[in-house]
């Protein structure tokens, strides 16, 4: 025996139920774990019937991202320059092949290590190591209100996208606020979707002693 229940917020826009009992309609605003289809039927001469419930219940539920965007902006870029320095590590004890100071003044570092053999099973009791220094530009972007709100939008919705995608849901309306100050925007997308919020959720049942019955 099973309840239908909600597995989010929601306000109803449509219920109806082929076994069990419907305890929502349209309009009804309700939360996650609230009953919306219940896994029993009352009759006249047969009292209280547990079923497992089935039904379809589709609601209106709100998703919303935020994002922050600066008008001044620093951006990292690589240039295609770089330089490789080599140190030999022997027991934990580096002797490095180079200078210390690199010829760039911006840059990332990535490390590998390399194991020497002389055949393919031995190897020598050293490791030469390799430094990749990648050059990096860094250059000051300014950018204008509609510039920043529609970065903004455009990662927030990148975002929802991903989070709606599981739930088969169709967006029927999208807003789209903004809060500003002087050094950055505030950009918040919402998306309104209408989709299945009803999941199985198994009936606990304890037996009526005084009675002889079964009950939730």
């Amino acid at each position: 025996f099973c309840n239908i229940v909600a597995k989010k917020d929601a306000m109803i826009t449509s219920a109806n139920a082929q076994n069990g009992t419907l305890q929502v309609k349209e309009g009804d605003v309700i939360k996650a774990g609230s009953i919306l289809v219940a896994g029993w039927l009352e009759g006249k001469y047969t009292g209280t019937r547990y079923v497992h419930a089935n039904g379809k219940v589709i609601g209106k539920v709100w998703y919303s991202e935020k994002e922050q965007i600066y008008y001044k902006q620093k951006n990292r870029a690589n240039t295609g320059n770089m330089e490789k320095k080599y140190s030999i590590c022997i027991n934990n004890f580096a002797i490095n092949l180079y200078k210390k100071l690199s010829k760039f003044e911006i840059y990332d570092t990535i490390c590998e290590e390399k194991k020497l053999k002389i055949s393919s099973n031995f190897y020598l009791p050293f490791k030469v190591i390799v430094k990749q220094n990648n050059e990096i530009m860094e250059e000051e972007k300014v950018y204008s209100k509609e510039e920043a709100i529609k970065i903004g939008t455009d990662n927030a919705k990148e975002r929802l996208n991903s989070k709606i995608k599981e739930s088969n849901g169709d967006i029927v309306n999208e807003y789209v606020n903004t809060n500003e100050s002087e050094d950055y925007i505030e950009i918040e997308v919402i998306y309104e979707v209408l989709e299945n919020i009803g999941t199985e959720e198994k009936i606990a049942l304890w037996k009526d002693e005084e009675n002889g019955r079964k009950k939730p």
